[in-house]
């Protein structure tokens, strides 16, 4: 049975982390030092690491970066959706880990920005996801990325994000 938990970065405990950092390690082979460094100089309290355990075992993962950006020059706040990734491809999880982070931001009445490579796109779609990048200003070079929107259903000309990648 799976259970999902969202977990403020300012309450994470440090066995968590390690089991963050496993799960992360599997999809990007950067030493442990590096991961935990880049969580803690990235990832403020109020933002969020999401957890998905199937028997008790930590299984797929992603983290929920609090933003603040604008849709047609109007300030907004929402969560950038990062660092998703799981133990293994092909079995669900990350529909799972998606399906409810969605959930969350609709409950929470939050807009969710990602980026992602092209050959994930369709994934992201599959789950109401819809591609912005045509509509997008980045603070960073936004060519190797597709932008994408989710809890946003109104039409709009650009959506201006100026922080950095998460």
């Amino acid at each position: 049975m799976f259970e999902i938990k969202f977990i403020l970065h300012k309450n994470i405990t440090d066995m968590q982390i390690n089991e963050i950092i496993n799960i992360k390690s599997i999809s990007w082979p950067y030493s442990y030092e590096s991961q935990i460094n880049w969580i803690y100089s990235n990832m403020k309290n109020e933002d969020i690491h999401v957890l998905l355990y199937l028997d008790k075992f930590l299984i797929a993962y992603l983290n929920l970066i609090k933003l603040e950006f604008t849709i047609d020059g109007l300030a907004k706040n929402g969560y950038g959706i990062g660092n998703v990734c799981s133990k293994e491809k092909g079995k669900g999880w990350g529909r799972e880990l998606i399906t409810n982070t969605n959930l969350y931001l609709i409950q929470n009445d939050q807009i969710g920005l990602l980026f992602c490579k092209k050959i994930l796109v369709a994934f992201y779609k599959h789950f109401k996801w819809k591609e912005i990048k045509k509509k997008i200003t980045l603070s960073f070079n936004n060519e190797i990325v597709e932008a994408m929107i989710f809890n946003w259903d109104d039409d709009f000309q650009n959506i201006e994000y100026l922080g950095k990648p998460f």
